[in-house]
């Protein structure tokens, strides 16, 4: 069976080609293909960019209530992939809590966040388009609650034209949602 892919077609022209990895982390690819498929992603601009650190997506579940939920952490099965440049992971808030769909870019090798949040595939196409992404002007912004963490997000915002995703047939359903987790208090209103 082969893995399920994405394209992510960005406003600069270029594109981010992605591998998924459902046997490393089942939950995360789930989710992912869910809200691709729902076109949560399409249109959203880049949140977050720290040379040399990450390409955080987004921290606010794509401002849509679609996708404003937790899924189980696959990286606490004890079975995950390095935090490495060259994968695509899923954020959270706290050591259980992963969110639905924020996903983020690793731009070197994070040992701080491997085997906490789960890196669900690779980049196999577009690794300069991150680079280039590293290299965008940005301008600090404050983290909602937490002024400790630094955000940065571009200058010239860069949008996530679309998103689509080839499944081979496979039919991956819809994800495992966790219930009893406190939503972050920057998502949108409505909570699922």
């Amino acid at each position: 069976m082969k893995n399920p892919t994405a394209a992510i077609r960005l406003s600069t022209g270029g594109t981010i080609r992605l591998e998924l990895y459902p046997e490393i982390a089942p939950h995360a690819v789930t989710s992912f293909l869910y809200l691709a498929q729902r076109r949560v992603f399409d249109g959203f601009p880049i949140e977050r960019i720290v040379p040399g650190w990450v390409v955080d997506v987004t921290y606010h579940a794509f401002q849509k209530p679609e996708a404003c939920y937790f899924i189980p952490n696959d990286a606490k099965s004890g079975r995950y992939l390095d935090a490495v440049f060259g994968t695509v992971g899923l954020g959270g808030y706290g050591a259980p809590d992963i969110a639905g769909g924020e996903f983020f870019f690793p731009l070197a090798d994070c040992p701080a966040i491997t085997g906490k949040y789960p890196i669900f595939g690779k980049v196999v196409g577009g690794l300069d388009e991150l680079r280039r992404l590293e290299q965008a002007e940005t301008v600090p912004v404050s983290y909602p609650g937490m002024p400790d963490v630094k955000i940065n997000t571009p200058v010239v915002p860069v949008y996530l034209e679309e998103v689509t995703v080839e499944t081979f047939g496979v039919e991956y359903g819809e994800p495992e949602r966790l219930h009893g987790v406190e939503k972050p208090h920057f998502w949108p209103a409505i909570w699922r």
